[in-house]
This record gives C-alpha cells, structure tokens and sequence, in this order.
C-alpha cells in the first residue's frame, strides 16, 4: 500500500481558456495575427531580400581584394610620383634613399611608414623572426614567409630587394 500522488486531493481551480492572473484574452488573438503586424513582418521580409539583391557582392561585382588592389596602386603611384621627383632633384642617389623609396612604395603599405608594424610585422628590431642579418632580409623579401607576406623577387628584382633589405639593416642599425 504506499503513498499514490493521485490519491492526494488538492483543491481545484476553475481556469478559463485564455485567463491567467486575472488578464483575459480575446479568443479571436489566438486566431490570427493583426494585419499592422502582418504588414510589417511581410515589409521587413520584402526589405531584406531587396537589401540582399542591391548591395550583393555578386550583383555589384565589389571585391575586397579589388579595394585592396586600388589602395595598393593608389600607394605605389603615390610614391613612384614622389620617387621621380626625388630622382629628377638629385636627392635620392645614394643607396639608403633608393631603399627608403622603393620600402615606401613596395612594404610601407603593409610595415607602416616609419617601419612601426601594421598588417605586417615590425621591423624595428632589436631582433627579427627569421634572422638579423642582411641575407636573411634579403631572403625573406625574395621569398616570402609561411607567416602571410608574400614574396616579391618577380615584382622587384634583385637590385630592388638588395636596396630595401640594407635601408631595414641600416634603419635597424640606427
């Protein structure tokens, strides 16, 4: 014989269809939605598949790396204008300002200007990831790393690489 929890008797309370704590519904609410909020689900709906349509990057034909690009060619005009009017005035004939040009123009975009950092990584010092030396420089802007930055031996060339590797010895060296 043991205790039966439906045997308990507990007091039953009369409770309306749609009543709780007092507040009564209206039995046409359960029914269907009001035509303010239909109205403005089906707008919002109509909104979002226009916004998706019109500003698509398939229907615009946007392109982050395209940005990317046009920022990139705006920079390096920017610099080779700066680069010729420097060679034109007999400034840059050494090899440090030749370096200082061509890391404006290539690296500067990506190490910063003063070669503080940015996307890519500082190039300060007092010590480098991949090596101090100016080989390693030189290696790692041919190259590229595994770490994001890509190569640039067909972009530059040798002479190119040589100069930016020894303007970052000689800015490391400062």
């Amino acid at each position: 014989m043991g205790f039966r929890y439906e045997d308990l008797e507990l007091p039953q309370q009369e409770m309306n269809m749609g009543e709780f704590d007092g507040i009564q519904e209206r039995p046409e609410g359960r029914k269907k939605m009001p035509l303010g909020m239909k109205v403005l689900f089906i707008s919002l709906i109509i909104i979002g598949l226009v916004y998706l349509y019109l500003f698509s990057p398939l229907t615009t034909g946007w392109k982050q790396a395209d940005q990317y690009q046009k920022r990139m060619e705006a920079h390096t005009t920017a610099v080779i204008t700066h680069e010729v009017e420097e060679v034109a005035s007999g400034m840059a004939e050494t090899r440090d300002k030749y370096g200082s040009a061509i890391y404006q123009a290539h690296c500067a975009m990506c190490h910063g200007e003063k070669l503080e950092g940015g996307i890519g990584a500082v190039l300060t010092g007092p010590k480098f990831i991949y090596g101090n030396a100016l080989a390693d420089h030189i290696r790692i802007i041919t190259d590229g790393t595994t770490n994001g930055m890509p190569g640039f031996k067909k972009q530059l060339g040798p002479e190119k690489i040589h100069a930016v590797a020894h303007y970052i010895q000689t800015y490391h060296a400062q």
